[in-house]
């Protein structure tokens, strides 16, 4: 009898060991906890000056909202950014997007004046950025359903919601907010226009100084991105199908997506259970990152097969 148990209980350790893991896309990228993203208005001259130098110093991305007709001029006074100063920004992997080519509310513009306003600014930006804007901010936070309807053709999305964070806050309010951030995994979308002049400029900008460096120092546990890509990966994470199959130590990711190809291209991360010891798709050898009892790597979420190698 005692024999027959131990055959049994052999048996059951071998079938544990053959138990499929589990595989699921993480909530944001990297498997971090959160996710937060700055956003800045206008297009305004000291965004080039002195957020983008900061920006560089603690390796962060940003997301800028221009309008057309201001580049290189003014806007209420106060100077812009050039299009050269654009080209750098976007070359370094900052998000140069739209904030529409006369900064007119959305809320009043219909056919011809609306799609001048957005498709063209669109044009002007794609001409002397190179790079085409695949996101959208409101002039004035002014939308309609209509509105975003339009707005939202041809893009990963648009920016529905954000926190103001110039004149109007202090550290404290900074602080309590990256907290609650990290606590309700939630993400964050922050906006601001002036730093050191201008509509809601900062009274000492060195708060905001302050932050990038902190938030810095927090890139392990939260994602800070451009809107675009926490927009794309999100859009992603909840329309990709992974379809699973394990064959002994080998286990076969499919990932299966029906998004535009063309605009959602980001990196997923998968988590699986267990450790993996290697990881391909197709031809190109992934990343592996062991945390906790789980293994992560990033994946083209319009690319081959993965297979995964699991520890015996």
């Amino acid at each position: 009898m005692r024999r027959l148990m131990t055959i049994a209980i052999a048996c059951m350790s071998v079938m544990l060991s053959h138990a499929q893991p589990e595989v699921h896309i993480a909530r944001y990228y990297g498997d971090r906890e959160a996710a937060l993203t700055f956003t800045f208005d206008d297009g305004l001259e000291e965004h080039y000056s002195e957020v983008f130098p900061r920006l560089k110093r603690f390796g962060l991305k940003a997301s800028f909202g221009i309008i057309g007709s201001k580049v290189g001029r003014d806007h209420k006074g106060i100077p812009c950014m050039t299009w050269e100063q654009l080209r750098e920004m976007a070359a370094d992997g900052q998000e140069i997007t739209s904030h529409g080519f006369r900064h007119q509310s959305l809320e009043q513009l219909t056919g011809e004046a609306q799609r001048y306003e957005v498709q063209h600014n669109d044009t002007v930006i794609y001409n002397n950025v190179g790079v085409f804007p695949r996101t959208y901010f409101y002039p004035g936070n002014r939308k309609t359903s209509e509105a975003i309807t339009f707005c939202s053709h041809n893009r990963v999305g648009t920016r529905l919601f954000q926190s103001s964070f110039g004149s109007k806050r202090d550290s404290l309010w900074m602080q309590r907010t990256l907290a609650n951030t990290l606590k309700k995994g939630e993400w964050t979308v922050l906006m601001t226009h002036g730093i050191s002049v201008g509509y809601d400029a900062f009274p000492n900008p060195q708060l905001l100084w302050n932050t990038l460096e902190q938030v810095a120092a927090m890139q392990d546990r939260l994602w800070v991105a451009t809107l675009h890509d926490v927009l794309a990966y999100m859009t992603e994470r909840d329309s990709l199908r992974l379809d699973v199959e394990q064959q002994n130590h080998m286990v076969t990711v499919t990932p299966r997506s029906s998004l535009d190809k063309a605009l959602f291209f980001h990196p997923v991360t998968v988590v699986i259970s267990g450790e993996a010891v290697e990881a391909k798709q197709g031809k190109r050898t992934l990343t592996l990152i062991k945390k906790g009892s789980n293994t992560l790597f990033d994946i083209d979420p319009n690319g081959d097969k993965i297979q995964i190698k699991m520890k015996q």
